[in-house]
C-alpha cells in the first residue's frame, strides 16, 4: 500500500514540472530546438507541425542526456510550430508533464 502511495506521488510530482524551450532556430530544410533540461528525466518528446493547433504533427523522442535536437527534412521556407514535453518511467509506466509554450519557426 504505501509502495502504490510512493508510487502515486512520484508521478504527480513528475507530472508538475514543465520544460522550457530555450531556443527554436530555422536552418535549411531544418529545425534546431534546445530545451533546458528536467532532473530525472528519462526522455523528451518534440512534436512539431505547420499548423499551430497541431493538426498533423510529426513526433521525435530523445534520451534524456540531450538538451538539442535538429529535424531535418522539412519543407524549405516554410513556418513550423515546435513543442517538448518529458518524460519518467515509473512503475513500467511512463509519466508525461504538460507541453512547453509553442514555438514558431520558419526554415530556410
Amino acid at each position: 500500500m504505501q509502495k502504490r502511495l510512493e508510487s502515486q506521488l512520484a508521478k504527480t510530482e513528475f507530472a508538475a514540472k514543465k520544460v522550457k524551450v530555450k531556443a527554436v532556430k530555422g536552418v535549411k530544410k531544418s529545425v534546431k530546438v534546445n530545451w533546458k533540461s528536467v532532473e530525472g528525466a528519462d526522455g523528451y518528446v518534440i512534436e512539431y507541425a505547420k499548423k499551430a493547433n497541431f493538426k498533423g504533427k510529426k513526433t521525435v523522442t530523445v534520451s534524456a542526456s540531450r538538451k538539442a535536437k535538429t529535424i531535418k527534412r522539412l519543407s524549405a521556407k516554410k513556418t513550423y510550430y515546435v513543442r517538448v514535453k518529458v518524460y519518467k518511467v515509473v512503475d513500467n509506466e511512463k509519466v508525461y508533464t504538460a507541453y512547453s509554450a509553442k514555438k514558431k519557426v520558419r526554415t530556410k
